[in-house]
């Protein structure tokens, strides 16, 4: 008989006293005020409307939708979510919740072009993505869809490729000499900072996120953050993450990194915020995947995962609310 994973023996520890835990405080922790600042709404994801009215129910603050359907704009197609969930929460006797959207950069949202992006930040865009799946270091750890990479291939999954492929199919943010910051990187970056949305680094590698780090600490840009770090389409472990909260950057914990999908342990996600303190970092759902739970619902997981795991109400309060204001310039 195998011996007990170190994860499933926490997991017991936990159990055995949930109730108490759970009674710490002012009862199980609430979604009262939260942002997601991660969640997915695109065709065969969530429906944005069903995400804003639930979050709405929630007495969540707000929802950035990190995609939408394609055959608008998002910033129409957002701005129609909020007046429905509006129209909706005023029936019921809520208090809706704010509709934000993202600014993506695989290929089939322009790349990294940046007139492009600039028009999209005019048109209220309130995060940017750097490349996701199209993202080298993505392609090299995980694949991607072969619609968002170059050349051809056989089905509809590219990779994971050897390095030098990935880098010659997909998006990479450094200069291939020297390894300093391409021009349209260096852009987009300050761009965000003069008007003061958000940037994620995305799923690109170390290097890249150093790169950009160093940067934003010239800036002194205090919107950035490192989506999913321990997932494994990106892959830090605990040792790399001083350095980049040192720069000011934020680092956003997702549900999905502790799914059954991608595995992350908990106590390791939670004790990471413990060691370095919940000023460097956020939660979000990274929802809207059918696989997993809706958006709301994994974002209270993951929250409930954090006073069963050791986190305090004040902690979590930060998270959930304080840090994604930051990340959207609220603050």
């Amino acid at each position: 008989m195998q011996p007990v994973p170190r994860r499933v023996v926490k997991s017991y520890n936990i159990r055995f006293q949930l109730e108490a835990i759970m009674r710490a405080g002012e009862g199980p922790p609430t979604l009262a005020d939260a942002i997601d600042v991660h969640a997915h709404a695109a065709p065969g994801t969530e429906n944005p409307l069903d995400m804003a009215k639930r979050a709405s129910a929630a007495n969540m603050g707000g929802v950035v939708f990190k995609n939408l359907p394609t055959d608008r704009p998002y910033h129409v197609t957002c701005q129609e979510v909020q007046e429905q969930v509006n129209r909706w929460a005023e029936a019921e006797g809520l208090r809706p919740v704010t509709c934000y959207h993202g600014i993506m950069t695989d290929p089939m949202y322009a790349g990294l072009d940046f007139a492009s992006v600039r028009e999209r930040v005019d048109q209220g865009g309130s995060i940017i993505w750097f490349p996701v799946i199209s993202s080298a270091h993505n392609v090299y750890r995980v694949g991607a869809p072969a619609r968002a990479v170059k050349g051809e291939y056989p089905g509809p999954v590219a990779g994971p490729l050897p390095w030098e492929e990935a880098l010659r199919v997909g998006q990479y943010l450094l200069e291939e000499e020297g390894g300093q910051l391409r021009p349209v990187v260096r852009e987009i970056l300050h761009l965000a900072a003069d008007r003061g949305v958000g940037v994620s680094f995305a799923h690109a590698s170390k290097p890249e996120m150093e790169a950009l780090a160093e940067e934003v600490e010239k800036l002194g840009y205090r919107q950035a953050f490192i989506d999913h770090p321990y997932g494994p389409q990106v892959g830090l472990e605990f040792e790399d993450l001083k350095p980049f909260a040192d720069a000011g950057i934020l680092f956003n914990f997702t549900y999905d990194e502790i799914s059954p999908l991608l595995g992350v342990d908990p106590q390791d996600m939670m004790g990471t915020v413990k060691a370095l303190g919940a000023e460097h970092f956020s939660f979000s759902s990274d929802g809207g995947n059918p696989l997993l739970p809706g958006a709301v619902e994994s974002l209270n997981t993951l929250v409930r995962y954090g006073r069963a795991y050791g986190l305090s109400d004040a902690e979590l309060r930060q998270m959930t609310v304080d840090n994604p204001r930051r990340i959207l310039g609220l603050d």
